[in-house]
């Protein structure tokens, strides 16, 4: 007969299968990750192409404040993620765990809102591609736990394919998700791809971060320069993209700029 400890997996496990496809799907997959990996919180993000949809977040975080990092995530801060990128390159086949790598994310502005804002402390992704399709699961820290062990590490790697087919059945079967889609209104045009990839490396950099919502102070941050240099850069960039103000940016360019963002230059 099982003992307590060795049963518990196989329980949590029924209850993730079972919910495939409910609403209580992420609360079932938050159990299971918290009891395996002590994860204190899971975000699942959903791309497809150049769209990107949030599956679900659960866990300790406060239910408000989680909701409002991953709205913006979706909405901009995904073109700040060299992470999405990065796990394109790992290509087709068995899910693989990765740990989180500061040099993919070295902007101030995003680990402020992502880490500091929530009290969060270390991410592991489990990632799994299928053609032009990927799910990837973000498992989160608090800073009270302290940074996921080598233990914590192993056992995801573990626990990894049954929580990514378990993942990609509820991502083709939810009739609704509870974190809305980031799409493109429109496929991004080659003219407007064209004009991006005229920008220079520096004026591109700017370009994102002001489409991801960064203020001018914020890119200079990021980027180590000065506000004035900022405002220069972005005179020039709006000259070769022929907009005249932030909203005709957002207007002609935000799709493109997700689309290039999500496979980088």
């Amino acid at each position: 007969m099982p003992s307590r400890e060795t049963a518990a997996p196989y329980q949590a496990i029924a209850r993730l299968i079972t919910a495939i496809g409910r609403d209580d799907f992420g609360a079932a997959a938050f159990d299971l990750v918290s009891r395996e990996i002590q994860a204190d919180h899971i975000v699942v993000q959903f791309v497809e192409g150049h769209r990107i949809r949030g599956l679900f977040t659960e866990g300790k975080v406060l239910a408000r404040i989680a909701d409002a990092v991953n709205r913006r995530y979706l909405e901009r801060y995904h073109m700040l993620d060299r992470s999405l990128s990065s796990f394109r390159d790992l290509g087709e086949g068995p899910p693989v765990v990765t740990r989180f790598d500061p040099k993919l994310n070295e902007s101030p502005t995003y680990s402020a809102y992502f880490f500091e804002r929530t009290g969060l402390c270390d991410k592991l992704s489990i990632v799994n591609n299928r053609g032009d399709s990927m799910v990837c699961c973000n498992l989160y820290r608090l800073e009270a736990s302290g940074p996921f062990d080598k233990h914590n590490v192993e056992r995801a790697a573990q626990v990894a394919p049954v929580l990514m087919a378990a993942l990609w059945r509820h991502a083709g079967e939810a009739g609704k998700v509870s974190l809305p889609s980031m799409r493109v209104s429109t496929e991004p045009g080659e003219a407007e791809r064209r004009s991006l990839a005229a920008l220079s490396q520096r004026e591109f950099e700017i370009c994102r971060r002001l489409l991801a919502g960064a203020s001018t102070e914020g890119v200079a941050l990021d980027l180590g320069i000065s506000p004035h240099t900022v405002r220069t850069l972005r005179k020039r960039l709006y000259k070769k993209l022929q907009v005249n103000s932030l909203g005709d940016l957002f207007a002609r360019y935000l799709g493109a700029m997700s689309a290039v963002s999500s496979g980088e230059r």
